[in-house]
């Protein structure tokens, strides 16, 4: 079965959700992260997972892992981004985390 969701920039959101993901502060304001949490909201789970968006991901979401950290949280194995710069499947691993 396939479930689809829209999300949408905190900045542009009328009714923004609140980001209860571990990840970086950047991508928690981003559609990205609001699409994943109305998959958290909604108690979906699925091992594979298509995001597409209408922008290629910034470097928080992607080279920094913002998007693989949310994915990772949602259980999802693998997951295929399609951006307009084209379609990249990923093999969702555990975030990496900053030394302290």
């Amino acid at each position: 079965m396939v479930k689809v969701f829209f999300g949408i920039n905190s900045g542009s959101n009328p009714n923004p959700r609140q980001i209860t993901f571990k990840v970086n502060p950047i991508s928690k304001t981003h559609a990205e992260a609001d699409v994943f949490q109305q998959v958290k909201d909604a108690d979906i789970t699925a091992k594979k997972a298509r995001l597409i968006v209408d922008r290629d991901l910034c470097d928080a979401c992607g080279l920094r892992g913002g998007v693989n950290s949310m994915a990772y949280q949602l259980g999802i194995e693998e997951l295929e981004i399609i951006t307009p710069s084209g379609t990249k499947i990923i093999e969702v691993t555990p975030p990496k985390t900053r030394r302290k």
